[in-house]
């Protein structure tokens, strides 16, 4: 018996919602990539960026995510569906905070991860980003590489920082917050109610938190920007894209200029390329982004720092002044 033009149409529907449906349980249980062990941890890089600034690179830990997290070319509004539904891992890549050393006192950006990030108890206060970080993320923290341990490392006692700037709020930025509890830690507006991915819950309460303040003060190639030190070397600059309110550190003394990008980019590649990574929130201030910090590259030569890039190291120790 033939079918009607209606009835076609209806089961044509259910086939391919069917088939929607077994294409996605099939890519969600087929077996996923193995990692292989993490490297070793490498110990922190210490330079002599100017005559008055000392910077710190500080590695907490290791951290892999889905190929498609760090770089998706399809619609944007696939880039979740990519990422849950991916079956292969980038290679380890590092988790790094940074200790900068001015005369007007000692200033981190970020404060890595914590070794509980791999109890599954830390991250089930939010059922939600505890998911997803459980499915699309893999850490490897010791409890030996805490922040705090870090930088006693390079001789700094973490009760000296007075200024802790927070790129954004996920968790292998954030992780190491209560190590600064006599600090002052500035955050956007636009992220202090927390934006997508952030681990809110894992905030201590007694922290003194104070909100971005940019004014039209030019910082580079940036218009807006926050002084963080008397002689406006070391500033706050806006680079959303990756986060609402995601922001950078643009350190500029003596000639020199390098950025504390967080993870505006995962990698230089990504800034010389224009290479928007897979987890945006919004796919044009990422873009805005990328546009900015290449032009900064160019106009000014800075040494641009992504949060995750391996390459990190090497530039530091290759800088001088």
């Amino acid at each position: 018996m033939a079918l009607s033009r209606r009835s076609f149409l209806a089961l044509s529907g259910v086939g391919a919602i069917t088939l929607g449906i077994g294409s996605c349980t099939w890519s969600m249980t087929r077996p996923i990539q193995s990692l292989s062990a993490p490297p070793r941890p490498n110990p922190p890089v210490s330079k002599q960026i100017s005559p008055r600034i000392r910077l710190h690179m500080l590695q907490t830990g290791w951290v892999a995510v889905k190929r498609e997290h760090r770089s998706f070319s399809g619609p944007s509004g696939l880039r979740i569906p990519a990422i849950m539904t991916s079956r292969s891992w980038t290679e380890w890549m590092p988790i790094t905070a940074y200790a900068i050393e001015h005369p007007d006192g000692v200033f981190m950006v970020d404060t890595g991860e914590t070794s509980q990030i791999g109890d599954p108890d830390y991250t089930a206060c939010d059922a939600v980003t505890g998911m997803f970080y459980r499915r699309n993320l893999q850490f490897a923290v010791s409890s030996d590489e805490g922040v705090a341990r870090q930088l006693n490392a390079v001789d700094i006692d973490p009760k000296r920082v007075s200024t802790v700037v927070m790129t954004h709020l996920h968790s292998d930025h954030m992780g190491g917050m209560a190590s600064f509890g006599q600090a002052r830690f500035i955050i956007a507006g636009a992220a202090r109610a927390g934006h997508a991915g952030a681990l809110m819950c894992r905030i201590p309460s007694n922290l003194n938190i104070s909100t971005t303040e940019n004014s039209d003060r030019s910082a580079g190639v940036f218009s807006q920007s926050m002084p963080l030190t008397g002689d406006g070397s070391v500033s706050v600059i806006p680079t959303p894209g990756h986060t609402r309110g995601h922001q950078s550190v643009l350190i500029e003394d003596g000639g020199t200029s390098v950025c504390i990008v967080g993870d505006a980019a995962f990698s230089l590649n990504q800034i010389e390329n224009g290479e928007i990574a897979g987890i945006v929130e919004t796919v044009a201030d990422a873009r805005t982004t990328l546009d900015n910090l290449r032009l900064q590259v160019r106009e000014f030569g800075t040494i641009m720092l992504p949060a995750h890039d391996p390459g990190n190291a090497a530039r530091l120790r290759r800088f001088t002044w």
